[in-house]
């Protein structure tokens, strides 16, 4: 039996900002919806399914009819329950009316249950969609799934709801270039968006990797254009040269496909907007028709692997009038008011070097910036103002043809074209730039809706592009702060997720990449921000996650996990134990044994001594709910110390507590001496350092003990990874101080190092000093030489020979 509110508390519930508050009385309901309704009054009682049950559609009209017909056909199937259908009202039945409204906003509703009947009313279609998939969640999970379950409780429980969306715009983005998704999983993907009110389906169809789509008049585009010969194995910076799998990937949507996917989509009011890269991520366009770019004498291949490519769209007559000819078909396949026409990460090498692009620029008066750009702030070059009239020019034409255009935040440069709409993924910052002169923004920034980022531990995950953003730390985010400007809250119009598929090499791995962190986003679109709780949401997700095992759904299951970390508390490192399952034990263990349900509870930060093996599991009533995992730890005299660094570390400081926090980035513990070692697994852990002449070639490590303390060693890690242009340290020295001025010298050591092959590799170093009573502390570090550029590594820098970099993890004084 479901469990739910008591009717002392009914009276009240004029939903507060989590709506999941609890009776300490008997309770009877349960509303486990996601998203959150922005209105809802918990009732008593519950309406139960049966033959008897009429639905009432007098009046509607026939899509609405359509809709009601789509809920009993679904209880039918799953439930066994036939419910009646009837154009007027049975005064003797329990009946379920659809209730057509006047004056409610598109896609709002309302939804009254009370144990002798419901009423659900809308004043348009899609209200009363999303009204009939509250009532799905309002029922067993079982109703999701495709086998009939009788023995389930097929009532729902009694509630007041009037619900409407924050945002008009609320979509995922789905990258089938970099790997070939199913229809069977585009059909599967759009359902998870319509049972979470999702509303628009970014299909991004064209890249480098693979052209998707069917165009009639261009056959080479399905025909070279859809295969790529081998992919990239492992992750983009493991190995120079990189080692592919010699397999052929391919695979593109005929149109007739593309038609059936467009309609079941309307059918969920979802809106599908095609994405159509250009000027940049052109390969496979040119591997087609190489007669498309600034060297068309060159040969082109799709490529089988990753990152921003030089050969693009040369803005030519003949180029214009392939991509018109294509949006033309596009446009015919796709009755969405946008097209994305891409706009990112296009580079301008080939343009300088272009006569034609150069006496296009010539003939046009495109001048750099002598000024910042009023719109960004920034100085364009006039190659990217040529951008700008490239991005112009296609936007005109999709206006004649009544579409708007979509594109990255890298519209931006060189000056917006006059009607564009911005898709801010940089950071907000492109999205607020955009609003502020007056043209809609749509924000998916990188560091809350990249899905295709880490949400685990990366050592236990499987490979992805990299980052680290946690269910949590998703859920987050909020579009539009309140204190945000007029303008900028009128023009941003909604929250999208992107999912990009370089490491998703199937459906089973992008189920897991989405969700359920496309589920945060979700609520994150449709219920207002003082609404959203992180305690109720993933009080809700628990049977969320039912829901989407009876579809089939392989969701990341860290919520069932725990996450561990470390993190200073009063001056001392502690470790740091959570689970995201609400109301669950943490029991753990430090000798490096599978924690049962009798080990040691966890209930606050703790202190550790010497080096531990640190696992951890989540258990209700006695069970663990999924699986353990586990760090190992490492105390020292310096653990959880502040200190400082010459030079400066570079672009990954080693800290991951701020992303399970979302407080901001633990600024006391950072990746030094947080107590925990780097790993080949990802960057997250490690500390970089650019090592050159201008530094001695060396990292000066320094920390105040705060009190006398003898040394006798020190421990600390650097990485092999030559073809991300790292190197370990090929020497260390220690020096000590006991007033921060007066250094000597108590340790020293060389290393020859024995590589791998290929690939990346850890290099935990022990240095023993002369035992010594110091406060002060100096670990020095020395580069691991040079590097062969374009042989050790790829050449994208001037030089045949290049200094390394040193990643550092973790430094430990004993």
């Amino acid at each position: 039996m479901k469990k739910g509110l008591s009717s002392l508390l009914l009276a009240s519930l004029l939903l507060t900002s989590s709506g999941c508050q609890q009776s300490p009385k008997e309770v009877v309901n349960e509303y486990n919806i996601v998203p959150m309704p922005n209105q809802m009054i918990p009732q008593e009682g519950r309406f139960q399914l049966s033959n008897k049950v009429f639905v009432v559609t007098t009046d509607c009209t026939p899509e609405v009819q359509a809709i009601a017909d789509s809920l009993t056909a679904r209880i039918q199937l799953i439930s066994g329950i036939s419910l009646q259908t009837s154009t007027q009202e049975n005064p003797e039945a329990s009946n379920i009316h659809f209730v057509t409204t006047e004056g409610m906003p598109k896609e709002g509703y309302k939804l009254s249950i009370a144990p002798n009947g419901i009423t659900l009313s809308a004043s348009h279609p899609n209200g009363f969609f999303y009204g009939v998939q509250t009532m799905y969640q309002l029922l067993p999970p079982a109703i999701y799934g495709k086998e009939t379950v009788k023995n389930a409780n097929w009532s729902l429980p009694a509630v007041e709801i009037e619900d409407a969306p924050r945002f008009p715009y609320r979509g995922l983005m789905l990258d089938v270039c970099r790997h070939f998704s199913t229809t069977d999983y585009i059909y599967k993907f759009i359902d998870m968006l319509a049972m979470h009110k999702m509303n628009t389906f970014h299909w991004h169809l064209t890249d480098d990797q693979g052209w998707r789509i069917e165009i009639k008049k261009y056959p080479k585009l399905q025909e070279i254009g859809s295969k790529r010969k081998e992919t990239l194995i492992d992750y983009y910076y493991v190995n120079w040269p990189q080692i592919f799998d010699g397999k052929e990937h391919g695979g593109y949507y005929t149109q007739e496909e593309i038609k059936d996917i467009v309609a079941y989509a309307a059918s969920k009011y979802i809106t599908v907007i095609p994405e159509i890269e250009m000027p940049g991520h052109a390969l496979a366009a040119l591997a087609s028709y190489p007669e498309l770019s600034c060297n068309p004498d060159k040969t082109y291949e799709v490529t089988g692997t990753w990152g921003v490519f030089e050969e693009v769209f040369c803005p030519k007559e003949e180029t214009f009038q392939f991509l018109e000819n294509v949006l033309d078909e596009v446009i015919e396949l796709f009755p969405s008011s946008y097209i994305h026409i891409g706009g990112d990460e296009c580079p301008k090498d080939a343009w300088i070097n272009c006569a034609h692009c150069q006496a296009l620029i010539k003939k046009l008066g495109l001048k750099a910036d002598t000024t910042p750009n009023a719109v960004d702030g920034k100085k364009h070059t006039k190659e990217e103002k040529l951008q700008s009239y490239f991005i112009t020019r296609m936007e005109k034409y999709l206006n004649s043809k009544g579409r708007n255009i979509i594109g990255w935040d890298e519209i931006l440069e060189g000056g917006l074209a006059p009607n564009a709409t911005v898709m801010s993924w940089h950071g907000v910052q492109g999205g607020i730039n955009a609003a502020k002169a007056g043209h809609d923004a749509i924000m998916t920034p990188h560091g809350y809706a990249y899905l295709d980022q880490y949400q685990e531990e990366p050592e236990i995950a499987p490979t992805t592009i990299g980052g680290y953003h946690t269910l949590k730390k998703t859920y987050s985010y909020n579009p539009v702060p309140d204190n945000s400007e007029e303008l900028v809250k009128k023009h941003i119009i909604g929250v999208q997720g992107n999912i990009w598929n370089e490491y998703m090499q199937n459906d089973e791995r992008r189920d897991y990449q989405a969700f359920p962190r496309a589920i945060a986003l979700a609520e994150t679109g449709w219920t207002q921000n003082s609404r959203k709780n992180w305690d109720c949401f993933r009080s809700r997700m628990v049977e969320d996650f039912e829901r989407m095992d009876a579809m089939n759904v392989k969701a990341c299951r860290n919520f069932f996990d725990v996450n561990i970390n470390t993190h200073v508390y009063d001056g001392t490192l502690k470790a740091v134990l959570e689970t995201f399952y609400p109301g669950t034990e943490i029991r753990y263990t430090t000798d490096g044994s599978a924690p049962t349900a009798k080990s040691e509870l966890y209930a606050e930060p703790f202190i550790w001594e010497g080096s531990i093996d640190l696992q951890a599991a989540a258990f209700k009533n006695g069970k663990m709910l999924g699986k353990v995992n586990s760090k190992k730890l490492y105390a020292n005299l310096i653990a959880g110390k502040q200190y400082t660094t010459t030079p400066h570390c570079g672009w990954m400081n080693g800290d991951i507590f701020g992303e399970n926090d979302v407080l901001g980035a633990d600024t006391t513990a950072l990746g030094l001496t947080n107590g925990k070692r780097g790993n080949t697994a990802s960057y997250i852990p490690w500390v970089t350092f650019g090592l050159n002449e201008k530094n001695n070639n060396e990292l000066v490590f320094s920390v105040d003990m705060e009190k006398p303390v003898t040394v006798s060693k020190v421990t600390f890690g650097t990485l092999y990874n030559p073809a991300f242009r790292v190197l370990p340290a090929s020497a260390a020295r220690v020096e000590v101080s006991t007033d921060g001025k007066e250094f000597k010298e108590i340790g020293q050591a060389s290393y020859t190092r024995e590589y791998p092959e290929r690939g990346k590799k850890t290099f935990t170093d022990t240095l023993e000093c002369i035992p010594t009573e110091a406060r002060y502390i100096k670990v020095i570090l020395k580069s691991g030489g040079t590097l062969r550029n374009g042989i050790d590594c790829r050449k994208d820098t001037p030089g045949d020979v290049i200094p390394s970099d040193l990643y550092v993890d973790e430094i430990e004084v004993y």
